[in-house]
């Protein structure tokens, strides 16, 4: 009876304040994808993702970073690339190819260096993975800086724009972070210009399985974008920030001026490696010709000042942003939708079949469901609590 007074007297307390272990991310991720290697580790990695970058280890920020690193790479930290040195090497001679006359001898220069066993077309030829095909081009990189006598400037990082710029491999990892974000990220912490070593450091730390969670999760869940809807962080993340935000104002922009703008979620044309060029883009000739169409009081000087801030929260806080919406809701007595997913047809070497942003971003917010559904589960089953006064002084 005495013990039966004691279970009676135990209490339950919901585990929604319980921390999810190693082990239990390491459940949610079987549970979305079977069979994967160190599924524990993996969970360990995700965790320390999540502190470092100081972010809440939640279940939906759990989830999140679960659902993208199932649908990029299936938890492999440096994913191989069916037929990628085939392709490679296929793409290097077209490119040369296309150098009238010395196209091809600068191919067969690059099959001799440093020499002909070790070229770099030959190992180009046999990459697996785009780390491999990576380190060729910085070994290349590197070769021809020592030849040229720019050793130096390339060691202190002042060749790395230009470098990145023709640099084919742009994301990576288990995670295909942008590598473009990773590197800015790296600069931010710095108070001076990063090194070449300290740049190739980045990279290298994006194809380790830590180093890809840690950049992935920033890119992923490091800004604030005021969307109801995980489904469009996701399209974010396959198309770049608030990109999503900017589709929607896009659609906005195309009905009101009744000029054809696509909803790529991109205002301005971007390099590589994320600098704005001067081009005007048809999003920024359309909203021209509603702005002069409406006299709504913006130049084009100040329009490209507001597009610039395009891929930041303050985008929304911009005269045109204000002044567009709030037409809109005068000319249709409706109240402008904040986000839409950006219409783009992505294509690429390591993509087999049809794939959109709609495709990507319907493909992971179903992964976060799964795994959104199992986490609830855990974190509702009760603990049992016996009262303070059972427990031994």
């Amino acid at each position: 009876m005495r013990w039966l007074s004691v279970a009676l007297a135990l209490v339950t307390t919901p585990a929604a304040a319980q921390n999810f272990s190693p082990p239990d991310v390491a459940r949610l991720i079987l549970n979305e994808r079977g069979g994967v290697r160190d599924s524990t580790g993996w969970g360990d990695d995700i965790l320390a993702a999540l502190t470092e970058n100081k972010f809440q280890p939640s279940r939906e920020n759990i989830c999140s970073v679960v659902a993208i690193a199932s649908q990029e790479s299936g938890f492999v930290a440096n994913p191989a690339v069916p037929n990628l040195g085939k392709i490679a090497d296929k793409a290097v001679s077209e490119k040369l190819g296309k150098i009238p006359i010395l196209g091809t001898r600068a191919y067969d220069m690059l099959d001799g260096m440093p020499d002909a066993r070790h070229s770099f077309i030959k190992r180009i030829r046999a990459a697996r993975t785009e780390r491999d095909l990576d380190l060729a081009y910085r070994a290349l990189v590197e070769y021809g800086a020592g030849k040229s006598s720019l050793d130096a400037l390339l060691q202190w990082g002042l060749l790395d724009k230009w470098i990145e710029e023709y640099n084919q491999i742009s994301t990576v990892g288990s995670m295909q972070v942008s590598v473009a974000f990773a590197l800015n990220s790296a600069r931010g912490e710095h108070w001076r210009p990063i090194t070449h070593a300290e740049s190739n450091a980045v990279r290298d730390r994006l194809y380790t399985r830590a180093g890809g969670l840690y950049y992935g999760a920033k890119q992923l869940l490091g800004y604030e974008t005021g969307y109801g809807q995980k489904l469009f962080r996701f399209a974010d993340y396959n198309a770049g920030r608030y990109s999503s935000r900017n589709a929607a104002f896009q659609a906005i922009v195309a009905k009101l001026s009744g000029q054809k703008v696509a909803t790529d979620g991109d205002l301005l044309s971007y390099d590589k490696v994320g600098r704005a060029r001067a081009e005007v883009t048809n999003s920024e000739m359309a909203l021209r010709v509603l702005i002069e169409r409406y006299a709504l009081g913006i130049d084009n000087a100040a329009l490209r000042r507001d597009l610039l801030s395009e891929k930041s929260k303050d985008f929304t806080n911009t005269r045109t942003w204000s002044a567009v919406r709030a037409l809109y809701t005068r000319m249709t007595g409706k109240n402008p939708v904040f986000a839409q997913v950006p219409g783009i047809q992505l294509k690429s070497i390591k993509i087999k079949s049809k794939m959109t942003t709609a495709i990507f971003a319907d493909r992971v917010n179903r992964r976060y469901g799964k795994c959104m559904a199992l986490a609830t589960q855990m974190q509702s089953r009760p603990i049992l609590m016996a009262p303070r006064s059972f427990w031994p002084d």
